[in-house]
């Protein structure tokens, strides 16, 4: 039996959040373990969830994905960290990986590899 795919989802967008819980949902042996819209909240919620995989965007209500990136360095991170957001641009695809990101993909471009990624992750892909 392939271990379960626990995902962490820190996004301020409702419909957003929305879309990436069905695309967890969608996947057999994954569940969303938490989720939030704030960095601190999703970082307080890493520490008690222990994720294997956290779907993060960058630009969140009153902080940003970088202060949850950051923290990520101190705590125990997740085997993969995939950063879904409207900013695609070469500055923040390098930052990203910088500060540990895993995988980027642009939410107008790419939002359907999200969903690819978690079936490979999980094994089912």
């Amino acid at each position: 039996m392939e271990p379960e795919l626990t995902v962490y989802i820190v996004e301020d967008s409702p419909a957003v959040m929305q879309r990436l819980q069905e695309a967890v949902q969608d996947i057999p042996n994954a569940r969303v373990v938490g989720k939030a819209d704030t960095a601190q909240q999703a970082i307080a919620g890493l520490r008690d969830a222990h994720p294997r995989v956290l779907i993060l965007d960058l630009h969140l209500r009153a902080s940003n994905g970088f202060q949850v990136l950051r923290q990520l360095g101190i705590q125990r991170r997740p085997e993969a960290i995939i950063v879904v957001t409207n900013y695609s641009s070469q500055e923040y695809r390098q930052a990203s990986r910088e500060y540990g990101a895993d995988h980027f993909f642009d939410k107008a471009q790419e939002f359907n590899q999200v969903r690819d990624l978690l079936l490979a992750i999980g094994g089912t892909g």
